[in-house]
């Protein structure tokens, strides 16, 4: 699972991924009322009737809903200080509640830093690997002909 948030001034945006009883970005902080938040959700379900949905509570206008292969992007400006859920609303696998994360909205003004965490762990707490190409994947032992 990947997520980012970045940004600065008026718009924070968060790139996650949804898959089967897993949306990407558990929680983010730092997002000021009145800065525009944009999340780019993409869905990376394998089976063609699997969507997710996503939405925020307090938001002004609909959810998305996104087809599996899909990226479908939520605008939200938060307009109350406080702690707003981020779910899934399309009933997806029997593990579909855990598809869950947070938005902490902050004061204008205020100086809580923007961050956000994939199950509690900031992302320098993550291992980064290398993509491997066939070229530089290591041996399996097979020998082919």
């Amino acid at each position: 699972m990947k997520g980012s948030v970045g940004g600065q001034g008026k718009r924070v945006e968060d790139y996650s991924v949804a898959i089967r009883s897993r949306v990407g970005t558990d929680n983010v902080e730092g997002v000021k009322t009145s800065v525009e938040v944009e999340v780019h959700v993409t869905n990376m379900g394998k089976a063609w009737d699997g969507p997710d949905g996503c939405d925020i509570k307090g938001m002004q206008n609909g959810g998305l809903l996104v087809m599996p292969g899909e990226t479908c992007t939520l605008k939200y400006v938060p307009n109350r200080v406080g702690i707003l859920p981020m779910y899934c609303t399309d009933f997806c696998s029997a593990l579909h509640q855990e598809m869950q994360g947070y938005i902490r909205v902050s004061p204008a003004g205020s100086n809580v830093p923007l961050k956000f965490t994939i199950d509690d762990k900031l992302p320098k707490d993550f291992e980064v690997s290398k993509p491997t190409t066939q070229a530089g994947a290591p041996k399996t032992g097979h020998n082919r002909k």
